[in-house]
């Protein structure tokens, strides 16, 4: 018989008796050193969880991030983005509520966000409503705030059509003053990334040395190749130092 190597015979009474208390000995060890790197290792490799929410935005992004972030080590996606919705709109989709019980289930290291093209195309752009959408969207982010949950805020891009355009660069810098305030938050423009010289709508830009298509048919959304360009962007703000 063969126990931790060595060949016991019926005889070895004591022999057994010596070596089972040495192996027992030895199991109550502290794990070597190689042992504890490879402990190490593994727990380092855990995928790091990130969840996405906003508007149909946001179901964009959930569609490249995880190629965009591959690179950069292992990562576990959620995304929980709802077409139509807004900070406006509580009655159609309440997202202060509904942040609340993503965060609790899915206990995500980073919340990425990308909210707000519905507020902007519908809201009146003023002064005062910018205020006033600044005020919900550090609401927004007090939940996470409360969560311990870092946050990277999307910025909208131009739009085709100039009001509406010009309600979306509203929007983005009430954002933007929302996400200042807020600890462990930070704003990424998205807005140079769609536009032309003059910081008008584009619908296509140079890409890896050839113009490529980056917005939808809408003047709206954006291309599987859009979606691509900006999620590159958001790996690069989720793994860069504050």
């Amino acid at each position: 018989m063969v126990v931790a190597g060595f060949l016991l015979l019926p005889a070895d009474v004591l022999a057994r008796k010596a070596r089972t208390e040495d192996v027992a000995a030895q199991s109550a060890q502290p794990p070597t050193t190689a042992q504890s790197l490879s402990a190490s290792a593994q727990l380092a490799c855990s995928p790091k969880k990130i969840l996405i929410v906003g508007d149909s935005f946001a179901v964009g992004l959930g569609m490249t991030l995880e190629q965009s972030l591959k690179p950069r080590g292992p990562v576990a996606l959620a995304s929980r983005g709802k077409v139509s919705s807004g900070l406006n709109t509580p009655k159609f989709y309440d997202w202060e509520k509904a942040l609340g019980e993503f965060l609790t289930l899915e206990k995500p290291d980073a919340l990425v966000v990308m909210l707000g093209g519905n507020d902007a195309k519908n809201g009146k752009g003023t002064p005062e409503w910018s205020k006033d959408f600044q005020a919900k969207a550090a609401r927004f982010l007090s939940i996470a705030a409360g969560h311990g949950v870092s946050v990277i805020w999307v910025g909208l891009p131009p739009m085709r059509e100039k009001t509406f355009s010009q309600k979306a660069w509203t929007a983005n810098e009430a954002m933007r003053a929302a996400c200042a305030t807020t600890r462990n938050c930070r704003f990424i423009d998205s807005w140079d990334l769609f536009a032309d010289t003059t910081g008008k709508f584009s619908a296509k830009k140079p890409v890896g040395g050839k113009a490529v298509s980056l917005r939808g048919k809408d003047g709206v959304h954006f291309s599987a190749a859009g979606c691509k360009l900006l999620t590159d962007r958001i790996a690069t703000g989720l793994t860069a130092a504050p």
